[in-house]
């Protein structure tokens, strides 16, 4: 990751969509996690992991609920609410606006969903440097930022 390009990264987290979420050094969505420390907290690899493999390890704080009806139908997002008897869920985390409302009394089964609400293959099309210089820049926290950028 050494002589990577920031601003490059920074395109890359805009490009793949991270920002619509996350937020990072001020900036992006609250609908997941924030990176900024993410440096603190993960290794390269468990940040490419987490990055590639969205589903492997879900933490609860933002794991979706899946719906299952009286009729059959599946309905999976993150619950973030409840008004007139009717659950309300976020289906998709790019458009937290978008809400889906299921009648309470129409639900056979509710669970966490093994799924993470971040899809996969959000960075497909970043190529292998882009994906480099993302990496490094949500690991620039810090004075790590000086160092992974010379």
């Amino acid at each position: 990751l050494k002589k990577r390009n920031y601003e490059n990264g920074k395109r890359s987290f805009q490009a793949a969509r991270c920002i619509a979420c996350h937020r990072f050094d001020g900036e992006g969505g609250d609908q997941a996690p924030d990176l900024t420390g993410v440096a603190a907290r993960f290794g390269v690899r468990d940040l490419l992991e987490a990055i590639l493999e969205p589903s492997k390890v879900v933490s609860d704080q933002y794991q979706a609920t899946m719906l299952r009806t009286k009729d059959g139908t599946v309905i999976s997002g993150r619950l973030v609410g409840e008004k007139d008897g009717k659950l309300q869920l976020t289906p998709d985390l790019l458009y937290p606006d978008r809400i889906t409302e299921v009648a309470k009394d129409q639900v056979a089964e509710s669970k966490p969903s093994a799924l993470s609400p971040m899809p996969d293959k959000l960075v497909a099309p970043l190529n292998a440097d882009e994906l480099l210089d993302l990496l490094a820049y949500l690991l620039a926290a810090g004075d790590a930022k000086h160092r992974l950028f010379r």
